[in-house]
C-alpha cells in the first residue's frame, strides 16, 4: 500500500554543526610549512645548490610564490578579485593592514577531512609556547585575521608631572591627551601612566578605563598593554597573519620566523551543513485500514494471467490487482450491499463477520473489528525504490472514521 506525499508536506530545513579539533606541534594530522622569498641555498657535499628543497618534500620558495598569487597579490582591497573576508575598515598602517606578507610566512596546513565545509569564523585560538611561563595567544577575529589582542601603542611623551602621556597606535592614530573630535562629539580625555605598577589609565568624558602594562621599551617607546577598549577598529590588536576559512589554512605572516618553534597548540571548530527532513503522513479514514490477514479479507476483481516461459517455467502475473474488502456486510454510500460475511458449515441462511466495530464501537471501540496495526513506515523515492524505513515506539490502529497522522524526521 503506498501513498504519494503532496509536496506541502514536506519540509527540509538545512542548519550548520560544528566540531572541535584541537592540534599541537606533535601533531601528524596537519602540517606546518615555511614559506620563503626568493631562492635560497643548501650545501651538500660542499656543493652549493640554488633553490633547492626544504627537508625532503617541499620548497619554501614554491609556497611562497602560491601564496603571494592566491592571496596576497596586493588585491587585497579589492572586493572583486580577493580572496577571503575584509572587515569594513581600512587603513595604511602596516601594523594593522590585514593583508600583509613580507619576506616569509609560516602555513599551517589543515587536511579537508578536519575542515568539512570551512573553518567556523571566530573559532580559531593560537597559542604559542604552550605551557611556558610566555605563552602568548591570538585570536581568529572573524573577519580573516589572526592577531594578538594585546595593544601596542607607541610612545611619544611623558609628562611625569601631569601624569599624562601622547602616544601613537598601530593605525598611526594620535592621541595628545587633549580636547579632540571622538565619533563625531567634542569631548575631553586624559592619559595617565604608572610604569612602577605597571598601570595605564584614561578618563574620558568622565569615565575611567584601567589597563595593565605588559611590556615597555623606553628606548622605542613601544608599549604592550591588554586591551584598550577606546581604540578604533583598526587599531585593536596587531594582525599577525589570516585565516582562510574555505581552503583551511592558517598564516602567519608577520615575525614568522619567531612563530610556532615550539609548543604551540591549535583549536578551532570545522562546520558541516546537516539537513533535517520532515515529512507530514496522513492516513485516511479509506486508507490503510484493510487487514492484511488472508483469513480475514477478500479479494474482489484480483485478475492473474499465467504462461510458459521459453526456459519452461510456469509463471502467474497479476494484472489487476482488485480490491480488498474485509469478511463482513457493508453498505456503501450509493446503497451497495456488499455482504461478504463468512457463512456458517451447519446452517446455510446464517452467516457472519467482522462488522462488530460498527454496530458496537462505543462499548468496544478497539475489539473485533480488524483494522490493521501500524508499525513501520517506509519512505520510497520515483522508483518505487525504499530509502528510509521509520519504526514507531508502539502499534497504532488505522481506523477507519478518523484519520491518522505522523510526523517522520531525520537528519542527512
Amino acid at each position: 500500500m503506498l501513498k504519494r506525499i503532496p509536496k506541502s508536506d514536506i519540509s527540509i530545513r538545512p542548519f550548520k554543526a560544528y566540531k572541535e579539533w584541537s592540534f599541537n606541534d606533535n601533531s601528524s594530522e596537519i602540517s606546518l610549512l615555511e614559506a620563503e622569498e626568493g631562492n635560497y641555498t643548501s650545501t651538500v657535499s660542499n656543493i652549493i645548490i640554488t633553490g633547492s628543497l626544504s627537508g625532503s618534500s617541499y620548497n619554501k620558495h614554491s609556497v611562497f610564490g602560491q601564496l603571494r598569487a592566491q592571496f596576497y597579490n596586493d588585491s587585497g582591497d579589492n572586493p572583486f578579485t580577493r580572496t577571503g573576508h575584509k572587515t569594513k575598515s581600512y587603513t595604511n598602517a602596516l601594523l594593522s593592514k590585514e593583508r600583509f606578507l613580507n619576506g616569509s610566512a609560516k602555513v599551517i596546513s589543515i587536511p579537508n577531512v578536519y575542515v568539512g565545509e570551512g573553518i567556523k569564523k571566530g573559532s580559531v585560538i593560537l597559542k604559542d609556547n604552550f605551557n611556558a611561563p610566555d605563552e602568548v595567544s591570538y585570536f581568529d577575529d572573524s573577519f580573516g585575521n589572526i592577531q594578538d589582542n594585546r595593544d601596542l601603542i607607541r610612545l611619544n611623551r611623558i609628562d611625569v608631572e601631569n601624569q599624562t602621556i601622547n602616544f601613537i597606535d598601530v593605525a598611526d592614530n594620535s592621541y595628545d591627551g587633549t580636547i579632540g573630535l571622538i565619533d563625531g562629539v567634542q569631548d575631553s580625555y586624559d592619559f595617565f601612566l604608572d610604569i612602577q605598577n605597571n598601570e595605564f589609565s584614561m578618563t574620558f568624558d568622565g569615565e575611567l578605563y584601567e589597563m595593565i602594562i605588559v611590556s615597555m621599551d623606553i628606548e622605542s617607546g613601544l608599549v604592550i598593554v591588554e586591551n584598550i577598549p577606546f581604540l578604533p577598529e583598526e587599531a585593536q590588536g596587531i594582525k599577525i597573519g589570516n585565516v582562510f576559512y574555505n581552503q583551511g589554512l592558517i598564516v602567519l605572516t608577520r615575525d614568522s620566523a619567531f612563530k610556532l618553534q615550539n609548543d604551540w597548540t591549535l583549536d578551532y571548530k570545522s562546520t558541516q551543513t546537516i539537513y533535517e527532513h520532515e515529512y507530514l503522513l496522513i492516513a485516511n479514514e479509506d486508507e490503510f485500514n484493510v487487514s492484511q490477514n488472508p483469513s480475514a479479507i477478500v479479494n474482489v476483481g484480483k485478475e492473474t494471467q499465467r504462461y510458459i516461459t521459453s526456459d519452461g517455467k510456469n509463471v502467474s502475473v497479476v494484472t489487476n490487482p482488485g480490491i480488498s474488502y474485509i469478511k463482513k456486510k457493508s453498505i456503501l454510500e450509493d446503497g451497495t450491499i456488499l455482504d461478504y460475511r463468512i457463512p456458517s458449515s451447519v446452517k446455510a441462511n446464517v452467516s457472519g463477520g467482522f462488522e462488530h466495530y460498527e454496530l458496537s464501537s462505543s462499548v468496544d471501540s478497539t475489539g473485533s473489528l480488524l483494522a490493521p496495526f501500524i508499525t513501520t513506515i517506509g519512505l520510497y523515492d520515483d522508483n518505487c525504490d525504499l530509502v528510509a524505513v521509520a519504526k514507531l515506539p508502539q502499534p497504532i490502529k488505522s481506523e477507519p472514521d478518523i484519520p491518522v497522522s505522523f510526523i517522520i524526521r531525520f537528519d542527512t
